[in-house]
C-alpha cells in the first residue's frame, strides 16, 4: 500500500528531525499545526487492502467542498458508474462530504438523487440564537437521515471513506474514518457562523473546506490512480467592496489555492472539472441542472477513466442498494406527511421567530397577526414544544402592536396522525392593562402524501377574544387535496368541510379550489374559488380572515347573504430562474409580477359585492438557499365601491 511505504518512510524522517530539535520545541503544539490526526487509519488501510486483495492499485474517488454546487457531483458518479467504475475509496471535505457518505453508505447516485430532490430543504434547518456557534440549527436533518438510514458508523460501511475536518481545538486538520455517521457529517459541512461547530471527542470541528476545497494530496497519498471531481467557484458581477462579500472571497482565496496547488502538484490525477462554478453556493433548487452539469463533466473526460479496473458494483454492494430501496419507501413514506423525523435526542434550542396567520389560504380563521419574538423550543421524541414571547401586529383588524406571549404543543401519534396546541396571550393596552386577550386553537390532523400529491383530514377549534365579551369560537373540520403537475397544469388544490360556530348552532359547508396553469415559460395563470353556505334556513355566510379573497370592505360581503361566492383570477410573470442575491446571504427568487382581479358575491344580487382589481407582486427570501419565507404584496381597487385594498402578507414556504 502507498500509505503504509509513505508513512513508515514519513516516521523515520520525523524520527530522525526530531533528535535535531529541542525537547520543548517537540512538545509545542504550534509546530504540529500542519501534521493532521488521523482516527481510524489502521481500519481504513486493512479495508482498502481487502478491497483490492493486493493484486492492483485502488481506485480514488475526491469529492470536493462547494455547497450547492456540490449536487454535480450526483452526476458525476452516475458516469462513473456507466463506465463501470466504483472506487475502492473516498475522501471528501464540506458539501462534498454530504454526497460522498452517502454513496459510501450503498446509495446509487439514483437513490442519492431522489432522496435529495423529494425533500424540502427549508423543513431541514432551523434558525437559532447562535449560542451554540451557529446560526442554523442542522438537528432535523441529521434526524432525516436516520430515518432514511439507520444508526451507521464510518467504519462499517461499504466503500471506505475519509472526511476531511478542521479542528477549533488544535488548530490541526482532522481526517476521520470512523466515527457514528451523522456526526461526521454534521462536523463536514459546520461552515462557520452558518452552522455550530460538531463535539468530537475532545475537538470541535468544523468544516474542512475552509482550508482545501480540493483535498487530493490526501488521496494521493493512498494510490496513483485518483479521479477528483472539483466544484470551484467563479462567479463575476460581486459587490467586492460589500464586507460580507470581501469576507467571503478572502476566506475563497485560500482554500481555492490550496486546491489549485493540490491538483498542479499531482498532474497524474484525472481531474474532473465540472461546469458550476458560476452557480450560487445557495443554489439548492437547481439539483436537477447541477446534477446534469457534473455529468456532462464526466463524460467530457470518461476517456481517461474508461476501463479503469476498479471493485464494480460488487454482491454486497447491490444487496445494499435493494435493500435502502425498501427503507427509503418506509422512510419517505413517514417523513412525507408533516416533513418530520423523530428526534433522537432532547434538543432545547432558542431561536428567533417570525410567524404569521395573516395571509391568504392559512388555516387560522380567526386570527390575523404577525408575531416577532424568540423561542424557546423543545424537542424529543414525538414532541414537539416551544414558549415564544415578543410582540403581535393584527395585521387586518386595528392594526395593533401588543406584546405577546405563545406556547404551543406538537405531539406526532403515529407519521401520518397529529395532535397540536397553541395559545397566545396579548396585551392589546400594554402589559400594565391587566388581563390579557387570549386566543386558542387545538386540532388533529391526518395526513397521507405520495410523489406528486397530498391529501389531509382535519378538525381544529379556535376561539378568539377569549374572555370577551364579543368573543368567538369555531369549529373547521375537511378534507384538503392538493396535486403537483409537471407540463402545463403546474398545481391543482381542492378542500371542502363543514364549519360549527356560534353557540354550536351556525353550520356552515364551505369548498375551496385552485390552480396553476404555465402555457408558456414564465407565464402563469392562477385561478381560484371559494363558497360558503350557511346551512340554517336563517343564517347567513361570514367571511374570515384567511379567506383567500382580496375584499376592499368586508362587510358588504360578510353576513349578507345565505351564499358567500367568491373568484380569484391573475395573469402575470413568474421566472422560474431569475434570482438575485444579496451579499452572498440572502437570495431573492421565484418572483412573480400579475394583475389580479377577485370577485365576491353575496345575497341575492348578480352583480358582484365586492370587485377587487389591481396588481400583485411576491418574492421568496432565502438565508443561504436552506430556510425560506415567502412575501405577497396586493394593491387594488374595489370598483364597486371605490375603496383601495392594500394587503402585505408573510408566508411560511411550508406550511405543514
Amino acid at each position: 500500500m502507498k500509505r503504509s511505504v509513505s508513512s513508515l518512510f514519513a516516521c523515520i524522517l520525523l524520527a530522525g528531525s526530531l533528535g535535531a530539535v529541542p525537547a520543548s520545541a517537540q512538545q509545542d503544539d504550534l509546530l504540529l499545526a500542519d501534521t493532521p490526526i488521523f482516527y481510524g487509519e489502521d481500519a481504513f488501510l486493512a479495508r482498502l487492502e481487502a478491497r483490492t486483495g493486493g493484486e492492483r492499485a485502488p481506485v480514488g474517488l475526491v469529492l470536493s467542498g462547494g455547497s450547492a454546487r456540490a449536487f454535480a457531483h450526483i452526476g458525476v458518479l452516475r458516469r462513473l458508474e456507466e463506465a463501470g467504475v466504483v472506487p475502492d475509496f473516498i475522501v471528501a471535505n464540506s458539501m462534498g462530504s454530504i454526497i460522498g457518505l452517502l454513496y459510501a453508505a450503498g446509495l446509487s447516485p439514483d437513490q442519492i438523487y431522489d432522496l435529495v430532490s423529494s425533500t424540502s430543504i427549508g423543513a431541514l434547518f432551523d434558525p437559532t440564537v447562535p449560542l451554540s456557534g451557529g446560526i442554523l440549527d442542522p438537528s432535523r436533518f441529521s434526524d432525516l437521515l436516520r430515518l432514511y438510514l439507520g444508526d451507521l458508523r464510518l467504519e462499517d460501511l461499504p466503500i471506505p471513506i475519509i472526511v476531511a475536518c478542521e479542528d477549533l481545538v488544535t488548530k490541526r486538520e482532522i481526517l476521520l474514518a470512523e466515527g457514528d455517521f451523522t456526526t461526521v457529517m454534521e462536523a463536514a459541512y459546520a461552515l462557520p457562523v452558518f452552522f455550530p461547530p460538531v463535539a468530537y471527542g475532545d475537538h470541535m470541528l468544523i468544516d474542512g473546506g475552509i482550508t482545501n476545497l480540493v483535498p487530493l494530496g490526501l488521496a494521493m497519498d493512498f494510490s496513483d490512480t485518483v479521479i477528483v471531481s472539483s466544484t470551484f467557484y467563479d462567479a463575476t458581477g460581486l459587490n467586492l467592496r460589500n464586507p460580507l462579500i470581501v469576507l467571503n472571497t478572502s476566506i475563497d482565496i485560500g482554500k481555492r489555492r490550496a486546491g489549485v496547488v493540490d491538483l498542479l502538484n499531482n498532474p497524474g490525477a484525472i481531474w474532473i472539472r465540472c461546469g458550476v462554478e458560476s452557480y450560487s453556493f445557495m443554489a439548492f433548487d437547481r439539483l436537477d441542472e447541477l446534477s446534469a452539469e457534473g455529468y456532462r463533466s464526466a463524460d467530457a473526460t470518461a476517456d481517461r477513466f474508461a476501463g479503469l479496473a476498479s471493485g464494480g458494483v460488487d454482491a454486497g454492494l447491490e444487496a445494499a442498494r435493494l435493500g435502502y430501496d425498501l427503507a427509503i419507501a418506509d422512510a419517505g413514506a413517514s417523513w412525507a406527511p408533516f416533513e418530520r423525523a423523530p428526534s433522537r435526542k432532547l434538543r432545547l434550542a432558542v431561536t428567533p421567530t417570525i410567524r404569521s396567520t395573516a395571509y391568504p389560504g392559512d388555516r387560522y380563521y380567526l386570527s390575523d397577526s404577525l408575531f416577532g419574538g424568540a423561542s424557546l423550543g423543545l424537542r424529543a421524541g414525538p414532541m414537539e414544544l416551544s414558549l415564544d414571547g415578543g410582540g403581535e401586529w393584527a395585521a387586518y383588524t386595528d392594526g395593533a402592536l401588543s406584546p405577546a406571549l405563545a406556547a404551543s404543543g406538537r405531539l406526532y401519534v403515529a407519521p401520518w396522525l397529529r395532535l397540536e396546541g397553541f395559545l397566545s396571550a396579548r396585551w392589546t393596552g400594554g402589559v400594565d392593562s391587566g388581563i390579557p386577550e387570549l386566543y386558542q386553537r387545538s386540532g388533529v390532523t391526518a395526513a397521507r402524501a405520495w410523489d406528486g400529491g397530498r391529501l389531509e383530514l382535519s378538525s381544529r377549534l379556535e376561539r378568539d377574544g377569549i374572555g370577551v365579551d364579543d368573543g368567538t369560537t369555531l369549529l373547521s373540520s375537511g378534507a384538503d387535496l392538493t396535486l403537483d403537475g409537471e407540463g402545463a397544469i403546474r398545481d391543482f388544490s381542492f378542500g371542502f368541510g363543514h364549519q360549527l360556530s356560534g353557540d354550536w348552532d351556525e353550520h356552515y359547508a364551505y369548498a375551496t379550489a385552485g390552480m396553476l396553469v404555465m402555457p408558456a415559460p414564465s407565464l402563469a395563470l392562477r385561478f381560484g374559488g371559494l363558497t360558503r353556505a350557511a346551512l340554517d334556513p336563517d343564517g347567513n355566510a361570514p367571511l374570515f380572515l384567511s379567506d383567500p379573497l382580496s375584499v376592499a370592505v368586508p362587510s358588504v360581503v360578510d353576513g349578507v347573504g345565505r351564499v358567500l361566492l367568491g373568484t380569484s383570477i391573475s395573469a402575470g410573470w413568474e421566472p422560474e430562474r431569475l434570482a438575485f442575491s444579496f451579499a452572498e446571504l440572502i437570495i431573492m427568487r421565484r418572483l412573480s409580477l400579475a394583475l389580479y382581479g377577485d370577485a365576491a358575491w353575496a345575497g341575492a344580487d348578480s352583480r358582484p359585492s365586492s370587485l377587487v382589481t389591481g396588481l400583485r407582486a411576491g418574492c421568496e427570501l432565502s438565508l443561504i438557499g436552506l430556510k425560506s419565507a415567502r412575501f405577497l404584496l396586493d394593491a387594488g381597487r374595489d370598483i364597486e365601491s371605490g375603496e383601495y385594498f392594500v394587503g402585505l402578507y408573510l408566508s411560511p414556504v411550508s406550511g405543514r
